[in-house]
């Protein structure tokens, strides 16, 4: 979860809550609690929710998936149900797809691969990428291919590289390291 920025309240769909899901408590990393990615927090109380709710960090007091968020998808969506979490990333201009280790392709079934290759082609159009974390697992998704990147650290990057090919230019994605002289030049 990202504390760095925020997210408005005001942004929120009328309607929907978080009441009956905690899977944002088991699958994002919340930095301030050194909790992983992929594992339960030690406050969280798979049937009541927080049990430091009132208390509790602002990364996770300011954090709201995409389920409450994006209004044109619908319940099949909250993660409790999907087994996935959506969440816009600005700093690295991405959706990140979160999926439950335990379900790790949920998010390739109807009817939400459609929609995830539509916002695949919609980012890269504009600069930006789709990329699920399964665990540590990455996959890059775009419009044409889903990019099978392996297990990846938290500190490593995903970068684009264009390179020429008969046609055109063809779009690979590549890890990098955070000291990595192109990340400057993407």
């Amino acid at each position: 979860m990202d504390a760095a920025n925020p997210q408005a309240e005001n942004e929120l769909v009328a309607g929907r809550s978080c009441e009956g899901c905690t899977m944002c408590c088991k699958l994002l990393s919340i930095e301030v609690l050194q909790k992983p990615r992929g594992v339960w927090c030690s406050h969280c109380d798979k049937k009541r929710g927080c049990t430091i709710y009132e208390e509790r960090p602002i990364a996770c007091r300011t954090f709201y998936c995409g389920y409450r968020r994006i209004a044109d998808i619908d319940e099949k969506w909250k993660p409790s149900q999907a087994k996935f979490l959506i969440n816009y990333e600005a700093e690295h201009r991405r959706i990140a797809i979160h999926a439950d280790a335990a379900r790790p392709d949920a998010w390739r079934a109807a009817p939400y691969y459609r929609v995830i290759k539509d916002w695949a082609r919609t980012a890269e159009s504009q600069g930006g990428t789709v990329v699920v974390w399964a665990g540590p697992n990455v996959t890059v998704v775009s419009a044409d291919k889903d990019w099978e990147m392996g297990a990846l650290r938290d500190d490593q990057y995903i970068l684009p590289v264009d390179r020429r090919v008969a046609g055109g230019v063809a779009r690979e994605y590549i890890a990098v390291e955070a000291d990595d002289p192109r990340l400057g030049q993407s």
